[in-house]
């Protein structure tokens, strides 16, 4: 019975040494975002734009969710395509700190705002029937 005991012991403390090591490897091999500024790839460079610093402008919308329910939006923020400095692309891909990302095709751009809420960026495509582009805590945006 003792033994049963001191292997069960074992086992919980190599199991939480295990999980220690995963913890501590997935939080080391993250980049690390700055807060406030924005990685933008457009035409063949790279380049931090700082959100601080953006012209923002009132914009409105209508998102709809995977249920169908709709939400109204008012915030400040800019076009997807005024922070693009390239010509010939035909998607681009925004993606957010924790890697979730959304492609949003050239034609749609007139519909795609960041919505910039103190340093914090968030990707709203009006028009969608799920707003699954939606995209919080950006922090890249890519014109391919």
């Amino acid at each position: 019975m003792k033994k049963d005991k001191k292997l069960i012991i074992i086992v919980i403390i190599v199991l939480c040494a295990i999980s220690a090591c995963t913890f501590w490897w997935y939080l080391s091999s993250r980049s690390e975002n700055k807060e406030a500024v924005l990685t933008v790839v457009s035409g063949g460079s790279e380049k931090e734009v700082d959100v601080d610093g953006l012209s923002l402008t009132h914009f409105s919308g209508t998102v709809v969710n995977g249920k169908g329910e709709k939400k109204d939006i008012e915030a400040e923020g800019i076009k997807l395509s005024d922070v693009i400095d390239a010509a010939d692309y035909s998607e681009v891909t925004v993606t957010a700190d924790d890697s979730y990302s959304a492609s949003v095709k050239k034609e749609e751009l007139e519909n795609a705002w960041l919505e910039v809420n103190k340093g914090e960026v968030t990707l709203y495509v009006f028009g969608d029937e799920n707003s699954k582009r939606n995209v919080r805590n950006v922090v890249r945006i890519e014109a391919k």
